[in-house]
């Protein structure tokens, strides 16, 4: 799919996300802090051979966990990162918090046409990490009747390091 075919794709979600964006802001806000390494993300999916799509959540300068897991209660590791979970976003609506790297989303979780995946970062008391007031987030537009389904990436934090979970892919 052209770049210029994306843009009506693009207003068309973008409109319905805005309106409804208090889903995502639903949580206070909480500053990373001026020493603290910041955050990146990036969302990859990759179409299951079963149903729905697979969700790979790459991080740096974060530690992805439960709440029961840490030892450390303070927002930082011992390492001096941010530590906390995700929460996980399909077409506007919270799906689900996210506690490692990986996981399922199933068709019953999507529509037809295009659907968004958006991935935030939040502490373990739920507000969304944000730099200079932007959250850090990634979100992925696709479609899974079109090859490839990857329509729009986007990510507020991009990575160092680039991921690939598949090849080809």
């Amino acid at each position: 799919m052209k770049q210029a075919h994306l843009i009506p794709i693009l207003a068309m979600l973008l409109a319905p996300l805005t309106a409804n964006s208090i889903e995502i802001h639903d949580h206070v806000s909480k500053d990373i802090g001026a020493n603290t390494p910041v955050p990146k993300i990036e969302i990859h999916i990759f179409k299951d051979t079963m149903d729905g799509v697979n969700l790979h959540v790459a991080v740096e300068n974060y530690s992805l966990d439960a709440p029961d897991n840490v030892t450390n209660k303070s927002d930082l590791t011992d390492d001096g990162v941010l530590q906390g979970h995700a929460h996980v976003f399909v077409n506007a609506t919270k799906f689900s918090r996210l506690y490692g790297n990986d996981m399922h989303i199933p068709a019953s979780a999507l529509k037809e046409g295009v659907n968004q995946i958006a991935v935030s970062l939040n502490s373990h008391n739920h507000e969304n990490w944000v730099k200079d007031n932007q959250d850090i987030v990634s979100s992925v537009f696709f479609d899974l009747s079109k090859d490839p389904i990857i329509l729009h990436n986007f990510t507020s934090q991009p990575l160092e390091h680039t991921y690939m979970h598949h090849s080809g892919h």
